[in-house]
């Protein structure tokens, strides 16, 4: 019976892969692509590796940095779990020894698997050949990610604060993958008979957690096999937060006069954090084909002209795409009065209030620029000044606009909102009393009614 189960969730997981290659194969052939072209620029070209050639010294510590970064976020930053099992096994075999067993042949496959990934990692760092630098790099980073492994189990599992303790192991367990010396390889094979004996004999595990993220994994994985971006959509609003974690505006105790710039400082830090990383990237690879030789294997890459026109298109598109998010939180501001609500601001306190954080953005931004292309000079100064000049001017023909198509004027919506807060006046005595207070008055209605 239990060998049947085996086999028919062998044959599910089989159907969910040949349909996921079916809908989604263009994709992840060019990412196959892109990532089999970018390992043979930094192993070859970059790192000069070849048969018989080792990579320096300085190049296998760069390759230890990036490896303990990408533990970083697998250990503390990852939302799925390291072992993971079947949703169904998971609800009807829990606190029995088939449970166990699976969990078992879970965490040795990931070893096996970190295994394979430390040997091709250390072969292509000795040279192609197995000797004694092999066998030490080897040692060093199998055991550092079977480390890894445990502790973001560990991690997944426990409780608020307790979890934090698995920080100074990992930090002791990186800088002992760093020295990368054969004491360290003894230090990091008693950690992990540690870890392997607190996940094995101490760890309770947090079921309703692990039960409902499998469950939301293999809903995905159906998903896409099935090519249902209608059931897409609908998990991505179910498990959309219902509360902002973000900063909240009554937190800072805002005040009339910088009200509407906490108010704007807020829309920047909630923005989305994916259009933020898309940005990033932009900049990233632009810089990635000015400034390197990574991307020299593709055609007409290797002309200075077109690299320097891909980057600047690079940059211009991130210039671009912040300018239009910064002008959309203005805009919506000023919309907001045609529905009917009444501003105690003037539509130049909006275009200021708004206009500097745009402005400090665009010199961060800017400075992030001279950075990456080491372009320090006063020609960034007046980048800068441009593009504050350009946010200003967008302001205010958006603001001027909206405010042209609105019936009352900024004095007298301020004036109306003053009396309608300290004195419950009826609109007719406030207007009364604001023709009374200015001679001439700008607005769009009779005054006569």
């Amino acid at each position: 019976m239990k060998c049947q189960a085996e086999i028919l969730l062998l044959k599910n997981k089989l159907r969910l892969m040949k349909g996921t290659l079916r809908h989604a194969w263009q994709p992840l052939l060019g990412f196959l692509i892109v990532g089999v072209a970018l390992a043979y620029q930094l192993i070859f070209v970059v790192a000069k590796a070849g048969r018989g050639t080792a990579v320096s010294s300085q190049g296998i510590l760069y390759v230890l940095l990036a490896v303990v970064t990408i533990n970083l976020f697998r250990v503390f930053l990852n939302q799925t779990p390291v072992f993971r099992m079947e949703a169904a096994s998971v609800m009807l075999t829990y606190n029995t020894k088939q449970f166990y067993k699976v969990l078992c042949r879970k965490q040795g496959l990931s070893v096996l698997l970190s295994i394979f990934i430390a040997g091709v990692l250390s072969f292509i760092l000795s040279g192609f050949l197995f000797d004694a630098a092999f066998g030490k790099l080897f040692g060093l980073l199998a055991l550092y990610g079977c480390n890894c492994s445990f502790l973001s189990w560990i991690f997944y599992h426990l409780q608020s604060k307790a979890k934090w303790l698995s920080l100074p192991i990992f930090a002791v367990c990186s800088v002992l993958l760093i020295l990368h010396s054969f004491l360290s390889i003894a230090l990091l094979a008693a950690s992990l008979c540690a870890l392997w004996l607190y996940a094995q004999r101490v760890l309770r595990l947090n079921l309703p957690k692990y039960f409902e993220r499998l469950q939301f994994l293999e809903m995905s994985a159906t998903a896409l096999s099935h090519n249902d971006y209608v059931k897409m959509r609908q998990m991505a609003e179910e498990n959309r937060p219902s509360y902002v974690s973000a900063p909240m505006l009554h937190h800072w105790k805002p005040t009339k006069r910088t009200a509407l710039w906490m108010k704007s400082l807020l829309e920047i830090l909630r923005m989305q954090k994916r259009i933020l990383i898309l940005l990033a990237l932009l900049l990233f690879v632009g810089w990635l084909v000015w400034q390197t030789d990574l991307l020299a294997f593709a055609p007409l890459l290797e002309n200075p002209a077109i690299t320097k026109g891909i980057a600047g298109f690079s940059v211009a598109t991130a210039f671009g795409t912040l300018h239009q998010l910064l002008i959309q939180q203005v805009k919506a501001v000023s919309d907001k009065r045609l529905l009917g609500l009444s501003l105690p601001f003037t539509t130049e306190q909006i275009i200021l209030s708004y206009g500097v954080n745009a402005a400090a953005i665009n010199l961060l931004l800017t400075l992030a620029v001279g950075f990456l292309y080491s372009a320090f000079s006063l020609r960034l100064l007046l980048l800068w000044g441009i593009e504050g000049i350009a946010y200003f001017a967008v302001y205010g023909s958006e603001c001027t606009a909206v405010c042209k198509r609105i019936l009352l004027p900024d004095d007298l919506g301020k004036y109306l909102y003053r009396s309608t807060v300290y004195q419950p006046n009826t609109l007719n005595q406030t207007v009364i009393a604001y023709r009374n207070d200015n001679a001439k008055i700008n607005c769009g209605f009779d005054k006569s009614e």
